[in-house]
């Protein structure tokens, strides 16, 4: 079976999934977002446990991926009829720093320790503490009305890559484009002509859907086309730095995909690449939009 036809098979099962689980209630929409995040830090871990000698911190880095996620839930109340409980996150980073660094301290061999400390906290602190500010885009309760800010994220970042990618594979070698290549070191099959295509349908999009639907009035911003185009532009690119970002991670140890969960796709890195440094960012901007 073809790579593309594996990634249309897994993407006609994990996007009707997704959506239910987002539309059903708090309980499966937070339980998601913690998965996806505890088995993002473990394919991190996974990655750095190539490189340096020290313990396999796979269980840990899910575990605090997973706990991150869960306090910035926690910290904003309503999930689950709980009050929001606003020290619950610097209490985990106390917590879970201190884990880090006394293991680090016990078992990793010196000339090792500081750059096994930096990579390995790289995990839940990306992909946990800043990737789990997502969570803040979602509403309490039942359906989809609650969680528009993050399906737009969603979508945006996968018609990125599905442009950039189909432009990618149908227009390479073909008269001008397909020939540039975007960062050969890091990524040798991106191109500019992928970037430009991805980032022109995520601006369409974005802008579509913020000035034409209620996507984003919970954060009571006020939002028009030209708003919407800049907005499409910075998921764009934060979202190609992402997943530019991840693709080093893997370059750097060795690694073609960061795991297996999503048949075709790869694993939680490989697919949310681009949405973990994207949701933060509109979570961040709009709360700055807020108080100017």
């Amino acid at each position: 079976m073809s790579n593309l036809a594996q990634r249309l098979i897994t993407a006609f099962v994990a996007i009707p999934t997704v959506f239910f689980l987002l539309w059903f209630n708090d309980f499966s929409r937070i339980a998601l977002m913690c998965f996806l995040a505890g088995v993002g830090a473990w394919e991190w871990a996974g990655m750095v446990r190539k490189m340096y000698q020290g313990p396999d911190m796979r269980y840990l880095s899910f575990a605090s991926s997973f706990a991150f996620t869960l306090a910035w839930a926690l910290s904003k109340g309503g999930f689950f009829g709980l009050p929001a409980v606003p020290c619950v996150v610097g209490m985990s980073i106390v917590v879970i720093f201190a884990i880090y660094i006394a293991i680090a301290y016990a078992k990793v061999p010196i000339e090792n320790l500081f750059p096994w400390l930096v990579m390995h906290m790289g995990a839940p602190l990306y992909v946990g503490l800043w990737g789990g500010l997502n969570v803040l885009m979602m509403g309490n309760g039942h359906g989809l009305d609650q969680c528009y800010p993050f399906i737009l994220v969603m979508t945006s970042m996968w018609g990125c890559d599905t442009a950039a990618y189909f432009f990618g594979k149908f227009a390479a070698g073909k008269g001008p484009f397909g020939r540039h290549l975007f960062a050969p070191s890091i990524s040798p099959k991106k191109t500019w002509e992928g970037a430009v295509v991805g980032t022109l349908f995520t601006m369409g999009w974005v802008a579509y859907w913020t000035t034409c639907s209620s996507a984003l009035a919970v954060f009571g911003v006020e939002f028009n086309i030209v708003k919407g185009l800049v907005l499409g532009f910075l998921f764009a690119v934060s979202g190609q730095a992402g997943d530019l970002l991840m693709s080093a991670l893997k370059r750097w140890s060795g690694t073609k995909d960061s795991g297996n969960l999503f048949v075709g796709h790869g694993g939680v890195l490989d697919r949310c690449d681009s949405f973990y440094l994207t949701a933060p960012l509109l979570v961040l901007l709009m709360h700055f939009l807020q108080n100017v």
